[in-house]
């Protein structure tokens, strides 16, 4: 008769939300994926401002937005990676303008190719990526993440420092149990961000089967066996936009920066606070949250037409 043999048993990277964020803790470097309003992990990063971490520092895409700003807001963070944080027609990120204005924290800033450079000298094994887009600019002379230098062949190069972040937190659409990640839409810098990073954690709105995984293998952007944590959560980038599935919330950011502002320029924080206390503090989980902010009604009229 011949052995039986054991089949191989796959672990499932479904966690919580409570279970994920517990790898984040004071001092900690992270990298936040998505881009401006897109593919933003809103929820997971108000886990983290609810948690109050201290001393992050926190790298992006080349624009941030939202999470940027409320981590700032929450006192969490010491340093900053990235190109702006901003939200775009809608103005400055009110927390991130202010701490810079008054140095506060410290601020690394690049272009576009300075911060992607960066990831992908960790994606390639090498302590820095050559690059020169920011020759020539005021940029070269203020940023503290690139350095000029002669290349072997008598070029003038620059030099971008490697960036390896402890976790990087991504949002995306799907992902079955087992971590196999898929976008329905532009996937942005994510991917670089991915590999350059040593731990994964990813929210998605909605779990589909391995079966459905394995029947169109093309759709996987990040394998399973790069991701560490997976956790469901429905709306998981409100009020930032998931690509494919639904809008950012216009009005909810809006809200969001005039209450920024009002507390910075009024000396009362109170506007602020509130917003602190109803979104981040007091919602139980992901279901509270989008009650607070709507329901799933509101939720419904910022969904893409297929």
């Amino acid at each position: 008769m011949p052995t039986e043999i054991a089949q191989p048993t796959r672990r499932s990277k479904l966690v919580s939300v409570e279970e994920a964020v517990k790898v984040i803790h004071d001092g900690m470097y992270i990298a936040i994926a998505g881009h401006l309003f897109s593919n933003k992990p809103s929820h997971i990063v108000r886990q983290i401002a609810k948690k109050r971490v201290k001393n992050l520092t926190v790298s992006t895409s080349p624009y941030a937005s939202y999470d940027i700003d409320l981590l700032i807001g929450t006192g969490c963070i010491k340093k900053t990676i990235c190109g702006n944080v901003g939200f775009e027609y809608m103005g400055l990120a009110p927390n991130y303008r202010n701490v810079c204005q008054k140095g506060l924290i410290e601020a690394a800033l690049g272009d576009e190719a300075t911060i992607i450079g960066a990831y992908m000298a960790s994606v390639e094994g090498i302590p820095y990526h050559p690059i020169t887009s920011i020759r020539g600019s005021d940029v070269l002379k203020m940023t503290t993440l690139a350095k000029e230098y002669i290349g072997p062949y008598g070029d003038k190069l620059i030099a971008v420092k490697a960036l390896s972040p402890e976790v990087c937190i991504i949002h995306a659409q799907e992902s079955d149990e087992y971590g196999n990640i898929r976008f329905k839409g532009p996937i942005y810098f994510d991917i670089i961000m991915a590999k350059a990073s040593k731990k994964i954690i990813v929210s998605v709105d909605e779990l589909v089967s391995n079966q459905k995984v394995r029947s169109e293998p093309w759709r996987t952007s990040i394998p399973g066996f790069k991701v560490d944590m997976v956790v469901h959560l429905p709306y998981g980038a409100h009020p930032c936009l998931s690509t494919g599935l639904y809008d950012h919330d216009e009005e909810h950011i809006k809200d969001y920066i005039n209450r920024g502002r009002q507390s910075l320029s009024g000396g009362n924080t109170s506007p602020y606070q509130e917003y602190l206390r109803k979104y981040v503090d007091e919602p139980v989980d992901i279901y509270d949250y989008i009650e607070r902010a709507g329901g799933f009604k509101h939720m419904q009229t910022l969904r893409r037409l297929p």
